[in-house]
């Protein structure tokens, strides 16, 4: 059976906040703790985050206000759960049907894999941005998808190995991994922050994408 994805939350959180949030999150109806995480992240997705109150998301949970302290400790506590959540999601549409060594064109390949990394970059830029005058939380939310459950092993690690399998089977010859990753995961991230500042259509953004993957085989003499 696959783990649960919420599981990595509920991990995460319980680091996070020690135990009076684990002891907060722990008690009382999960379906209400679950109400909670549903109206802060609907409430995310429509406002800053500067902007929301523990009454707007208690109101939009349908809960009285003082509900929220028997599950988290405080708004952020709250907060961090529905950004993670949000997170997980968007992970795992990156993870979903990436290409598998040794099928397909290796260029295709890894146009595939760069699209992936463009989209999870753009998905997640605006929480990021939207994170800025909130630094408390945004440190939180950092230390957490930096962690092993989400960031480098489900990113960058992902398209690592790929890349040394390729290399295992032979159809790519050998170079310096890490830096091909760094190279191709960090032209995606900064073509989807270029992205959040111009009016690049989606058609324009494909193109450069395939331009810049082109580019990185050319140097790794495919």
């Amino acid at each position: 059976m696959s783990p649960n994805p919420l599981d990595h939350i509920a991990a995460a959180h319980k680091r996070a906040f020690g135990p009076r949030g684990a002891a907060a999150a722990s008690g009382g109806s999960p379906v209400i703790r679950e109400q909670l995480i549903d109206a802060a992240e609907r409430l995310l997705a429509e406002r800053q985050v500067s902007a929301l109150t523990t009454r707007d998301i208690a109101r939009a949970a349908g809960l009285s206000d003082g509900v929220l302290y028997n599950y988290f400790a405080n708004k952020n506590d709250l907060l961090v759960a529905a950004l993670l959540r949000r997170f997980e999601g968007q992970l795992t549409t990156f993870e979903a049907n990436l290409p598998k060594p040794g099928e397909g064109a290796v260029g295709a390949n890894l146009a595939e894999y760069a699209e992936a990394c463009f989209l999870l970059a753009t998905a997640v830029m605006p929480t990021v941005v939207g994170l800025m005058s909130e630094p408390d939380l945004m440190h939180r939310f950092f230390d957490e998808i930096h962690g092993d459950e989400y960031g480098m092993p489900r990113t960058f690690d992902r398209v690592a190995s790929y890349l040394q399998a390729e290399q295992g089977l032979g159809r790519l010859a050998p170079f310096h991994v890490q830096t091909a990753v760094t190279t191709l995961v960090g032209s995606m991230m900064a073509l989807a922050l270029s992205g959040m500042v111009t009016t690049r259509s989606e058609e324009e953004s494909g193109v450069q994408i395939r331009l810049i993957v082109a580019t990185l085989l050319r140097g790794l003499g495919v």
